[in-house]
């Protein structure tokens, strides 16, 4: 049987993933990217589509792990996204693409959303893992 939280989480994922593409489509159309930042973007929405989409498929069985994938995937990317800005500026520099000051912060808070969401998939999928039927 799967935790009660999870179906929750998977409808989470499901809603992150619809924001984070379009923001991520409104970002490259205002301050541009280049196209593999992009690719990589759409590749961690469709990971949280598809672990997000399963879960609630699967059930009674669960699909926390996917979720957890898809998060850890989102943390990896968007770790290097906010070091690479704060580097950037700890070195006098300014963004090439001039994008505005406020998007560091907004960044820095989404990087603690999905550390904190990870660590949440990551439990209810050790939890379905440690499970012996």
């Amino acid at each position: 049987m799967r935790h009660g939280s999870e179906t929750p989480l998977a409808c989470f994922t499901l809603f992150c993933g619809a924001t984070h593409f379009t923001l991520e489509t409104w970002y490259h159309l205002v301050w541009g990217q280049p196209l593999q930042a992009l690719l990589v973007d759409y590749i961690c929405n469709a990971l949280m589509f598809f672990g997000g989409w399963t879960s609630l498929r699967v059930r009674p069985h669960s699909g926390a792990g996917l979720i957890a994938a898809s998060w850890a995937y989102a943390l990896g990317f968007g770790w290097r996204s906010v070091f690479g800005r704060i580097e950037l500026l700890n070195a006098g520099k300014t963004p090439v693409n001039g994008e505005a000051g406020f998007v560091l912060p907004l960044l820095i808070g989404s990087l603690i959303l999905v550390a904190v969401t990870l660590g949440w998939a990551l439990a209810l999928a050790w939890q379905q893992a440690s499970k012996r039927d």
